[in-house]
């Protein structure tokens, strides 16, 4: 059995830390916030562009977490490194292997903000300071007979989200969602993964 766990997903991540640091009030199925609420960005949004901004978001995340849910692409990975990949051929690999963004529609410059390094570094700083000490006590492990029975209804890879509460979502026919309480809790993290359905 094969399954891999992302716990700081960065273009997920990206796409929370827009929406709690711009203010935007996006409708729909949208997880709960951060458990690490950031500072305000620094920039203040047009009424436009807030509107447009609000609007683009839930499209936005469903692309980037569909990505994001997907196993990692080993063939494109190894085209990628191979010295014989064409240099025009590149810029493809890597846009397939990256996936969509937020910066894809609103460019790097968002991210340019004394909130979002810092929101990202205390993100980086608590997961390494929550690692497991050992095997044992890894999630994934705690939880390995309910994961196992999801893997083989087709589970190939669950996202972990930052966020307060309960967020569990099957997307495509191999992710998963959660927050971070979901996975940490064992009783939530069996439900979750016996929740998995794929679509």
């Amino acid at each position: 059995m094969t399954m891999e766990t992302d716990d700081r997903p960065t273009t997920v991540n990206e796409l929370l830390w827009v929406r709690e640091a711009f203010g935007l009030a996006v409708e729909g199925d949208a997880p709960p916030p951060l458990l690490d609420s950031p500072l305000p960005a620094s920039r203040s949004l047009t009424e436009s562009e807030r509107a447009r901004w609000t609007a683009a978001w839930p499209e936005v995340w469903m692309a980037v977490v569909e990505h994001a849910v997907r196993p990692h692409d080993a063939e494109a990975i190894e085209r990628l490194m191979r010295q014989d990949t064409p240099a025009e051929d590149r810029p493809a690999l890597l846009a397939l292997l990256a996936g969509p963004s937020w910066r894809d529609e609103f460019g790097d410059e968002v991210f340019d903000e004394p909130s979002y390094r810092a929101w990202d570094e205390r993100s980086f700083a608590s997961i390494r300071s929550a690692l497991p000490p050992n095997w044992e006590a890894q999630p994934e492990r705690r939880a390995v007979e309910s994961l196992a029975n999801a893997w083989r209804r087709g589970l190939k890879k669950v996202v972990v989200l930052a966020c307060e509460g309960t967020f569990v979502r099957s997307v495509g026919s191999t992710g998963l969602l959660v927050t971070k309480g979901d996975r940490d809790d064992d009783a939530s993290y069996r439900e979750a993964s016996a929740s998995f359905a794929s679509r």
